[in-house]
């Protein structure tokens, strides 16, 4: 008996991959470690199914990525700006041991010597350890660089050919090694993000400086409104190294932490959530 094909249109706005039918929805992968359906456990709990991602072994294997060139291709840009795709949201879930660094990147061929790749300029750091959460990627102009090609933004998001959920601290097309698991659900098209969402920046208000750090950083607010916040100090294996309580432009020593990358994850008192990466000198 043979089984019937399921043919994919392109995007379109508010399009959402659900992973109830039991399949991948077409995200696959350029490596040997398969992309697998969950059939419960998703955000919604038991019987919700949802999409897991598995980065493990050696060489490309170690490759947390997985694309999509079937319905996550065609035209994000579109001349009526209602219909332009500006973000995309979705659920995540960190379910192995490593930080994730979350990126989307998007693809479009002119010829055979351009290539054209652009990728979200800020990634969203998924810990180990915490339930799902809602995402949003921003994907206008203003959030996203290009990493190679010589044309503009509307060139590549009027006709992309292939979309990729990448782990990156840098923006790329390819993932950095890690040994990791990434459970993902509910990937929408959207013109507006979805709130409540946690997300790296909170519109650009707070900023974390110095980076590198020395003997201390900052929670920068750029309105010079002082407000207080939880933290937590996390490094890249997902082991809160410190926490406490500060305010915005108070200063949080650093000096007893070692030389290396971490996380600062701060809570505001209004329930907001940033996740920046720095660096200790």
């Amino acid at each position: 008996m043979s089984v019937p094909a399921i043919f994919y249109s392109q995007i379109v706005l508010n399009q959402i991959d659900d992973f109830e039918d039991f399949t991948t929805r077409n995200w696959t992968k350029n490596n040997t470690v398969p992309n697998a359906n969950i059939s419960t456990g998703g955000p919604l709990g038991i019987g919700d199914n949802f999409l897991r991602v598995n980065s493990t072994g050696t060489g490309a294997n170690l490759q947390l990525m997985t694309l999509n060139n079937a319905q996550w291709t065609g035209n994000y840009y579109q001349s009526n700006s209602i219909n332009r795709i500006t973000y995309i949201s979705m659920d995540v879930r960190n379910s192995g041991t490593n930080v994730i660094f979350l990126r989307i990147s998007f693809k479009k061929i002119i010829d055979s010597s351009t290539i054209e790749i652009w990728c979200t300029t800020n990634a969203i750091a998924v810990l180990p350890g915490e339930p799902w959460k809602k995402v949003n990627f921003q994907i206008n102009e203003a959030s996203v660089v290009r990493v190679s090609g010589i044309n503009p933004y509307s060139t590549t998001f009027s006709g992309v050919q292939e979309a990729r959920i990448l782990h990156n601290d840098a923006p790329a097309w390819d993932s950095d090694l890690i040994e990791a698991t990434l459970d993902i659900d509910n990937i929408m098209a959207r013109n507006s993000a979805f709130l409540g969402t946690d997300v790296m920046r909170l519109n650009n208000k707070l900023i974390l400086f110095p980076n590198p750090a020395n003997d201390h950083v900052k929670i920068y607010n750029e309105n010079s409104v002082f407000e207080n916040f939880d933290y937590k100090i996390i490094d890249f294996v997902g082991r809160i190294i410190k926490n406490g309580i500060s305010k915005t432009n108070e200063e949080i020593n650093v000096t007893e932490l070692n030389s290396g990358n971490y996380i600062l994850r701060i809570k505001t008192e209004t329930g907001d959530i940033m996740n920046e990466k720095f660096i200790r000198k």
